[in-house]
């Protein structure tokens, strides 16, 4: 909604400096000599190029999945991403899960531990903001 108000104001703002810049000769309607540029800040609808992610599993059974909390706004922990663990511990007893937060915050890159992952054959990952 904030969004959408400040489009509308910059809009106004433009369509007034636009008409600002018409000067008593142009308004009368000798437009010859005038130019005029419009912006449109309308969003394409060209759709951004895809890439292929990774093959889905077959099954979960038997499978290590790291389920990595991002560490949105450096709170640590919270106990969403803990709760879908324990969801998997309950109604998933075959998948192994391990919980990790992120170093720094989620913006932040963590070579670490991407290599843990990796290291440690983990199947999948499920990436999560627990803000």
């Amino acid at each position: 909604m904030k969004r959408k108000s400040l489009l509308l104001r910059c809009l106004l703002a433009i369509a007034g400096l636009v008409l600002c810049s018409i000067g008593p000769s142009q308004a009368s309607g000798d437009t010859a000599s005038a130019k005029i540029t419009v912006m449109n800040p309308g969003i394409t609808d060209k759709l951004a190029e895809r890439i292929s992610l990774a093959p889905r599993l077959d099954a979960l059974e038997g499978k290590t999945i790291y389920i990595v909390d991002t560490n949105y706004e450096g709170f640590g922990r919270l106990p969403v991403l803990e709760e879908m663990q324990a969801w998997f511990a309950k109604n998933k007893p075959g998948v192994k899960t391990i919980l990790k937060l992120k170093s720094g915050n989620y913006v932040a890159d963590d070579p670490a531990l991407w290599k843990e992952i990796a290291a440690n054959k983990g199947s999948a990952a499920i990436i999560g903001v627990a803000g």
